[in-house]
């Protein structure tokens, strides 16, 4: 149903059995029911009702087929998150937990153990490794001192090296057109003299004529080579550069020779200190498998089951509430693994019903007055859900829906409660009944006003804001403190009234 607020402060009077005749709406009408007109907030509003329950529900339970030992609270008590409820017999598990703490000692022994051995193997390896380093370093730094060596010597001799080879280049490059017609002359004369002998090898003809000309253009030209080679003093270069490049080739080779060395010592001190971490890090792997046996053995997960199961034996509640059930008792096993349920009381809500007709006017977030018959005051609340689904059957047509409560002081838990559902709200208004409305002959609309004499008159007003039970009247003749007939069609009862008594002989 369509709610409202009435016009705050309006004061209804009584009314009873008509005593005049009355006369159109300037009569005198005792008796009659009327409110007095103020400013006060008109809501538009659906009208529902329901019961106060908790909207945060925490039920403690257990799986464990252990007795109850101990139960710590009764139903009615205020407990919050983290309170003992009840305690179960963990004797049980207590001594599984001691044996199974006896069981992984002997392991965690062992395996530390392993751990100290796998260490030891690291140091020593370690160990090892530096001093081969040692070794290895001072092999190394000797065929490096070897190698400096050889190359301060090469680079002693290099310089006259270059110089004689520089020279020797130079009278090569004096006596080279010489020394080209030489060795052409060399083949001239012996391809005549191979001409001449396959002719017959007589001393006369063409062919012998040919091969004594070569012969004496080869002794021709060894003159002209042998006359280069004095020009350009050949034999002294030749015999110097030959000199530096023996000696300087006995120093190159030295030197190639403790490159290698060196090169071959590092090769070695490589591999050998290569080897020993591979030893070291064998040793640390092993380490490693073994020190992770051995967390895992220390955190072993079936002792970790074993002290949660002992921790569950000790029952708490999840959340801040009342105790509304308790399923316990001391000395016996709990049954269906509940133990007790507990509701908060400072999260409420109003469980209500909405009536199909009006669900299309509302939407969650909408405001309401809550009200009970415990408490005299209004209980701020909003509208927080609406079933999608209307209910069916034994409980009646409608939609389930619940106001969460803004402040609970004066709402209990279980008690029923009346919810005003506002859709849209106009404050500092004058509102009158319906029935307190009259339409005239002209078409325009009244209230019934009383006057101080007693008599009552028509006053116009313009509409404004209405709901299904009262509107908002307003204009310049509407004033605080009127006495407004609540039911305009009283006057017209009581004219109809009179003039049927009249008609009796009244």
């Amino acid at each position: 149903m369509v709610g409202l607020a009435l016009c705050a402060g309006a004061a209804i009077a009584g009314f009873s059995a008509l005593k005049s005749k009355p006369a159109a709406t300037d009569e005198k009408l005792d008796y009659a029911r009327t409110m007095l007109l103020e400013k006060g907030t008109l809501n538009n509003s659906v009208n529902v009702s329901g019961t106060v329950e908790s909207a945060e529900i925490s039920s403690v339970t257990t799986s464990l087929p252990y007795k109850v030992t101990a139960v710590n609270v009764k139903v009615g008590d205020v407990v919050k998150k983290g309170d003992v409820i009840a305690k179960l017999d963990s004797t049980d598990v207590e001594k599984e937990i001691n044996d199974k703490k006896k069981d992984l000692a002997d392991s965690v022994k062992t395996l530390q153990t392993a751990v100290d051995a796998a260490l030891k193997s690291i140091e020593n390896a370690k160990g090892d490794k530096t001093r081969e380093q040692a070794v290895q370093d001072t092999i190394v730094n000797s065929a490096k001192g070897a190698l400096d060596a050889a190359n301060n010597d090469l680079n002693a001799v290099t310089p006259a090296y270059n110089t004689a080879k520089s020279n020797f280049d130079a009278m090569n490059t004096g006596i080279a057109a010489a020394q080209t017609a030489f060795d052409a002359a060399v083949v001239a004369k012996d391809n005549a003299y191979r001409v001449w002998i396959e002719a017959g090898g007589k001393a006369e003809g063409d062919q012998y004529n040919a091969y004594t000309a070569s012969e004496t253009d080869l002794t021709a030209k060894q003159t002209a080579l042998d006359d280069a080679k004095k020009l350009y003093d050949a034999p002294t270069y030749t015999a110097s550069y030959n000199a530096a490049a023996e000696i300087y080739n006995q120093k190159l080779a030295a030197r190639q020779a403790a490159q290698n060395t060196y090169d071959t010592s590092v090769a070695e001190r490589n591999k050998v200190l290569n080897g020993i971490d591979g030893t070291v890090s064998a040793a640390l792997e092993t380490w490693k498998t073994a020190n992770d046996a051995l967390k895992k053995g220390s955190t072993n997960t079936v002792l970790e089951d074993l002290n949660k199961k002992l921790e569950s034996t000790t029952l708490k509640a999840d959340s801040n509430g009342k105790v509304t059930e308790l399923k316990v008792t001391v000395g016996r096993i709990v049954k269906d693994g509940l133990v007790a349920t507990i509701q908060s009381a400072d999260k409420l809500i109003i469980s209500v019903k909405i009536p199909e007709y009006s669900i299309g006017k509302l939407t969650t977030g909408l405001k309401a007055n809550i009200t009970t018959d415990a408490s005299t005051a209004v209980i701020p609340g909003t509208l927080s859900r609406i079933s999608p689904t209307a209910l069916t059957g034994e409980a009646g047509s409608g939609f389930a829906a619940d106001i969460s409560v803004d402040a609970p002081d004066g709402l209990f838990i279980g008690t029923k409660a009346k919810a005003e559902i506002v859709i849209f709200s106009k404050e500092n208004v004058y509102s009158v009944p319906l029935d307190a409305i009259k339409t005239g002959e002209d078409g325009k609309s009244y209230i019934v006003v009383k006057q101080d004499d007693g008599k009552f008159t028509d006053v116009e007003f313009t509409t404004g804001t209405a709901n299904e039970f009262y509107t908002e009247v307003s204009g310049k003749d509407i004033k605080d403190g009127m006495e407004v007939l609540a039911n305009a069609q009283w006057s017209d009862l009581v004219t109809a009234q009179s003039a049927a008594a009249n008609q009796e002989g009244f």
